[in-house]
């Protein structure tokens, strides 16, 4: 009970009494007191109790005014929790005695389980604001950077035969080798061949079928795969008409060409080094050799819009492209 019995001390009691004797403020002050947290907010108290916030806010005024809570500005949200530094007197006594007579209250149960709810929720989002920023570093350190894209060739049939043109070391057939029935890693390189077949011998893959062959002449049957993928082929390729109609002929009515090149550059490095025959492509070009092939195109979208660099070498890397082309049904009359 109050410590003093001046007029003062009286009003203060009698006030604080008559601001803690409403339903909604008893409910609100046992929340603030049970839910193990140091603040809440008022959209956490509204869904907590069912109440609109506008009916929460003018509560918590009134609370806040007799000091029995208190307020703190976080970003952009304020947090309410019972007041700490100055507490009327007898209100600790007055609140211990609330809390043993109303512990077993069904209508206190119910807010404090909707509020836990409402704060696991919130525990949740609070993880991901604090690790928005370096989230992509974070999860590349768990998983790698490629998961994700090795993941999405689930998306493809089971049933799919696939060619990897200019298959080099076989590394993307290996990837797409579990989520289809076969698939023919296609390289002209005896030292390329070499390392892909001690790749494949090491992947325990059984569908992989390693072949010597060049974009222009592949040694594959006339209809014979349901998708044909050139990464980074066309580039080293003499004759691009030529080698996109030997593309064309492997590929089944319904069937789909991939694409992944270079768009145009300037950086005479990759005729010099690496034996470029095409400085990059003009989409628009390739999009007129790909129909005159007898592909119909079905969409081309640059992967890499930002410039990048070689570090050893400080050289800038290319932009490059995934196109593709699709061989259509023969129209039956």
């Amino acid at each position: 009970m109050p410590t003093s019995q001046s007029a003062n001390s009286i009003d203060q009691w009698v006030r604080v009494l008559r601001n803690i004797a409403d339903p909604v403020r008893i409910r609100i002050l046992h929340l603030m007191e049970s839910a193990g947290r140091p603040a809440l907010r008022v959209g956490e108290l509204s869904f907590a109790l069912k109440m609109p916030q506008s009916t929460i806010s003018r509560h918590l005024k009134t609370l806040l005014e007799s000091d029995l809570i208190e307020a703190r500005r976080q970003g952009t949200a304020i947090l309410y929790r019972p007041h700490s530094n100055r507490e009327t007197p007898g209100l600790k006594e007055l609140r211990s005695v609330s809390r043993r007579v109303l512990q077993d209250d069904d209508q206190l149960q119910t807010d404090l389980s909707r509020l836990k709810k409402i704060l696991a929720q919130r525990d949740h989002d609070d993880i991901f604001a604090e690790t928005a920023a370096k989230w992509d570093s974070i999860r590349g350190q768990w998983f790698g950077d490629t998961f994700q894209f090795e993941a999405l060739l689930a998306a493809m049939d089971p049933q799919w035969a696939v060619a990897d043109i200019g298959a080099g070391t076989a590394s993307l057939s290996v990837l797409i080798a579990p989520h289809v029935r076969h698939v023919y890693a296609v390289e002209p390189s005896p030292a390329m061949l070499k390392a892909a077949r001690q790749r494949l011998a090491n992947s325990g893959c059984s569908n992989v079928e390693i072949i010597a062959g060049s974009v222009e002449q592949i040694p594959l049957p006339y209809e014979s795969v349901h998708v044909v993928i050139a990464s980074l082929v066309l580039h080293h390729v003499e004759d691009i008409s030529l080698a996109l109609r030997e593309l064309h002929r492997i590929v089944r009515p319904g069937g789909f060409l991939l694409i992944i090149d270079l768009l145009p550059h300037q950086i005479e490095y990759f005729r010099e080094k690496m034996g470029h025959r095409w400085m990059g492509f003009k989409p628009n070009e390739l999009q007129q050799q790909l129909v005159a092939a007898g592909f119909t195109l079905d969409r081309w979208h640059a992967l890499t819009p930002e410039t990048k660099t070689l570090k050893d070498a400080g050289i800038r890397v290319p932009d490059i492209f995934v196109m593709r082309g699709s061989r259509p049904h023969v129209a039956t009359v």
